[in-house]
């Protein structure tokens, strides 16, 4: 991309609209949105410290299920340090840490890894804090104004909340409807910036 040779990464969620299911799911819950997209930050760093060493040790045939296998152990152990860290968090966050195997930027990071493309380490690291941020900020967007309150995730048995408002103001945002409007305003918005500022929008 003509983005990525200028050195600008484009905002994976805001742009690319990356990964859309677990982000309108887990982000209605600040906690559990924080816990998921940790889990995908981790999973794509760790990727970009392992992969480039399997591409001098095995043969190319060798390297994609290897590579597969490797996100599929980073998935399973998030799993486990999720549910140490917090039993009814984990148990909160459903199928979607199991699932950040399969996450569109994971397989992304994998593909780039495998295929040895020169832009992966510079792409790795902002791409992944872009939808971390992102993530972190729209899971505490939804879930301040749609619920009145924001779930920390915290260590222990028991969950703690901030409590905000008494009356949600926007219990809409706690929907997936809600998030999905959100995500397109946020989309609009991001889009109109970069093009003011003379980016080309795919």
């Amino acid at each position: 991309m003509a983005e990525e040779r200028e050195g600008f990464i484009p905002n994976p969620v805001l742009e690319g609209l990356i990964g859309l299911c677990p982000i309108i799911v887990t982000s209605g819950n600040f906690a559990v949105g924080t816990i998921v997209a940790l889990g995908i930050f981790f999973s794509m760093l760790c990727l970009g410290a392992i992969l480039p060493a399997l591409r001098g040790l095995f043969a190319e045939r060798l390297r994609a299920p290897l590579a597969f296998a490797l996100a599929a152990v980073l998935a399973a152990g998030w799993a486990l340090v999720a549910e140490a860290w917090s039993p009814p968090l984990a148990s909160l966050t459903g199928i979607f840490i199991p699932l950040t195997l399969v996450n569109c930027l994971v397989l992304a990071s994998l593909r780039r890894g495998v295929r040895n493309e020169d832009s992966f380490t510079s792409w790795l690291l902002p791409t992944a804090s872009f939808y971390f941020l992102t993530v972190v900020l729209i899971s505490a967007f939804r879930e301040g104004l749609g619920a009145g309150r924001l779930t920390l995730p915290l260590p222990g048995p028991e969950v703690a909340s901030l409590v905000f408002f008494p009356a949600p103001p926007l219990r809409l945002l706690t929907a997936p409807a809600g998030g999905f409007i959100l995500l397109g305003l946020l989309a609009a918005l991001y889009r109109g910036l970069q093009k003011k500022a003379g980016r080309r929008i795919p």
